[in-house]
């Protein structure tokens, strides 16, 4: 079974989340430029821009980008709070 790579630093729990926490504020940071960009390039290609239009842009762009957030987001904590390394012992 491979080992995980000891060169990546290891945190308390609570350093984690707070990493976490920061990653998710970059996120929301990023997203809202993001959906301005979205409505702006809707209405620059002449896009009807009903009520619902705007708002499936909105949730698109808010959804995919909020996933991969979280996604990201909790792939990073759940190796340098060691918990990937407290299952693979499991094994043994």
């Amino acid at each position: 079974m491979p080992q995980p790579d000891s060169n990546l630093p290891q945190m308390t729990v609570a350093e984690a989340r707070r990493r976490f926490r920061k990653l998710l504020r970059i996120m929301a940071a990023i997203t809202l430029p993001a959906v301005a960009a979205a409505l702006l390039w809707l209405w620059a290609t002449d896009t009807p821009m009903t009520v619902h239009v705007v708002a499936a842009a909105v949730i698109a762009v808010v959804g995919s980008l909020g996933l991969a957030a979280v996604l990201m987001g909790l792939l990073f904590y759940s190796h340098t709070s060691g918990t990937d390394a407290d299952v693979s012992h499991l094994d043994d």
